[in-house]
């Protein structure tokens, strides 16, 4: 509604039950295309009929990349915004809609999306990677360790989890065109804690006024939180500063993330570590990612 202006042309990717299109709509624009690739879209158009707004919206069946839309749109939505911001390809549909849908200066929602790290103590989640390590029935499967450690795993963070004060490590803005998907932060520990790796979420500017988030506590049940692990946990003490780094790919389908302590550290069983890095690099991981993959 803040948005979308009487007469305007918009397009929307990924629109599902076509409630953002219905929106724009009532908002007053004078066409709606809306994209959506799944089987849904057969409700949507259901919907759209009962509401007295098909004669506006156009329910185009498909991905974004793939099709045409007769007219240029003075407004792009798109609710392709991943668990971390990124990871359901947002970048790459909206680069290409700039590119083929958008008239000059039009106006983009999300306008602006950053992903958010800090480093978590999260047993629970850190037990569920280690119990492929232990024997299944007399049958070893430790090599799923290792995928399990090069995954991002999806959760829901409390704020007890939280080590570091939440810093914005990744973040584009889409109305201006400038993208930083390869961040690198100093961080301060808030508590003495044993880290089990990243926590991740984001922060996305819907409008000027408009923001929305599912960091902890999340409020937001349409999403989860991100927990990038580390090879072994490490301890922090409050006051020591850890670098972490983490990037992504234009499509959201790859990650890598780093956290160097720079300082001795024990890990769970006892043994001295050396200063050393902790890494781990991204795989395609789960339904999510792979959906984004295939767009």
């Amino acid at each position: 509604m803040e948005t979308v202006r009487p007469g305007d042309v918009v397009v929307d990717i990924g629109s599902g039950t076509g409630v953002l299109s219905l929106f724009a709509a009532m908002a007053g624009a004078s066409h709606v295309y809306s994209i959506e690739s799944e089987p849904v879209i057969e409700v949507a158009k259901e919907i759209a009929a009962r509401n007295g707004l098909s004669e506006r919206i156009t329910f185009i069946s498909g991905f974004s990349h793939e099709i045409e839309i007769p007219a240029r749109a003075d407004v792009l939505i798109t609710e392709t915004i991943g668990n971390v911001g990124f990871d359901e390809g947002i970048v790459i549909w909206i680069a290409d809609a700039k590119n083929r849908f958008l008239k000059e200066n039009a106006r983009i929602v999300p306008g602006r999306v950053d992903a958010i790290a800090s480093l978590v103590n999260v047993p629970r989640d850190f037990k569920t990677i280690e119990t492929w390590s232990e024997p299944l029935h007399t049958m070893d499967f430790a090599p799923l360790t290792r995928i399990m450690l090069n995954n991002l795993l999806w959760t829901d963070l409390s704020p007890a989890a939280i080590v570091t004060r939440p810093t914005v490590i990744l973040g584009t803005d889409f109305a201006g065109g400038s993208a930083d998907l390869a961040g690198r932060v100093r961080v301060e520990a808030v508590k003495d804690a044993l880290v089990h790796g990243i926590g991740l979420w984001f922060s996305a500017d819907l409008t000027p006024n408009v923001t929305i988030t599912n960091a902890p506590p999340n409020v937001v049940p349409s999403w989860e939180q991100a927990f990038l692990p580390l090879d072994s946990p490490i301890e922090v003490a409050a006051g020591d500063h850890v670098r972490i780094n983490v990037s992504s790919s234009e499509s959201g389908a790859e990650w890598t993330w780093r956290v160097d302590s720079g300082r001795t550290h024990r890990t769970s069983d006892g043994q001295l570590v050396v200063p050393k890095v902790i890494e781990a690099a991204q795989v395609s991981h789960n339904e999510r990612s792979e959906h984004a993959k295939k767009r």
